[in-house]
């Protein structure tokens, strides 16, 4: 082999070398930048901000504030496993009153009240945080009678129209009012009045109802008086009743006594001047008494009480209407009450 020969085998085995030390150090670079990169699923969330009606449950969870479209069943479980959830919430509580107003408990009513709170969503070194506003956009339940008949003359401003009505709502309510501007009781006819009642969150109802005023009865022995009557239902309206008056008059007997009688004292009736009347035994009084009624509209339960609104919610309650049926994940976002009267 010449001399050029030998120096270009030489040659081509460096040239092979080094091509193969490349590779393999190539090969290395590469295994080590694999091992190192963070093959974990990254965080996303559905929303950042989230609105809850208020009287509805609510409870933050994994399946709802994770964005998991796309990823493997693998990472879905990874971030299952790593992601941790917290919040702020707090459920309303309910006093559980005695008789006597004195709070004897409070109840969780199920659901948050009105406000803005936050869920802390953790992921190793990372945090995000996602907004709750707990909003009341639901307008009060009112009932007001189809027709109100007054007598005649009767003071508006002294008549008792909220008796007739009730209202419901999850928030604690404002007092009812009444608009009977559109009503003249001095002559008779059917007019328009209006009834309104606003939680405390600013959510308000208005209803118109007929008023009928009607002439008192012309007939001196008769009287006129306007009366509250209750159906079956406990709503109530006004009727204008005309009754025969019950005149009674007792006068005391004339004793006279006449010589001879062959008896003890008789009673006679004269013969002239006034005579005895025959008395008629007078009706005994009624007495004008209300009952209190509260009901959950969602099991039928209704509870009733003749001394005050919350010894009919505190029966309620007795009935095992509310603890029972709880632990199944019943609640109670509606409830109705009120009352009635009666006489007795």
């Amino acid at each position: 082999m010449s001399v050029i020969e030998k120096y270009l085998n030489t040659k081509q085995k460096k040239i092979t070398a080094g091509i193969v030390v490349g590779v393999v150090a190539v090969g290395v670079i590469a295994g080590t930048v694999y091992a190192t990169r963070d093959t974990s699923p990254a965080l996303e969330l559905t929303k950042e901000n989230i609105k809850v009606e208020y009287g509805q449950t609510y409870k933050p969870s994994f399946k709802d504030l994770v964005k998991t479209k796309g990823l493997d069943k693998d990472d879905v479980k990874y971030l299952k496993k790593n992601v941790k959830i917290t919040d702020s919430l707090k459920n309303e509580k309910e006093d559980i009153t005695d008789e006597a107003g004195n709070v004897l408990s409070k109840r969780d009513k199920g659901y948050p009240s009105v406000g803005k709170y936050k869920v802390i969503v953790k992921y190793k070194d990372e945090t995000k945080t996602v907004k709750v506003n707990v909003k009341d956009t639901t307008a009060p339940e009112l009932t007001v009678p189809d027709n109100t008949e007054i007598v005649k003359g009767t003071d508006l401003a002294t008549f008792d129209f909220k008796s007739l009505m009730s209202a419901t709502d999850l928030a604690k309510l404002n007092d009812i009012q009444v608009d009977y501007s559109g009503v003249d009781a001095n002559n008779a006819g059917e007019y328009t009045a209006k009834a309104s009642v606003e939680d405390v969150n600013k959510n308000k109802t208005e209803k118109e109802f007929k008023v009928t005023v009607k002439e008192p009865s012309n007939d001196a022995n008769t009287e006129t008086t306007t009366e509250v009557q209750t159906d079956a239902n406990g709503n109530k309206k006004t009727v204008v009743v005309t009754r025969k008056k019950t005149n009674t008059q007792t006068n005391n007997n004339t004793t006279s006594s006449s010589g001879g009688s062959t008896g003890g004292n008789t009673s006679k009736p004269s013969t002239g001047g006034n005579t005895s009347t025959p008395t008629t035994p007078s009706q005994p009084s009624k007495v004008l008494k209300t009952k209190y009624w509260y009901k959950c509209n969602m099991c039928g339960n209704i509870a009733y009480s003749t001394v005050s609104l919350d010894d009919a919610k505190n029966k309620l309650y007795s009935m095992n209407c509310n603890d029972a049926n709880e632990e199944s994940g019943h609640r109670h976002p509606r409830r109705s009450y009120g009352s009635s009267d009666y006489w007795e």
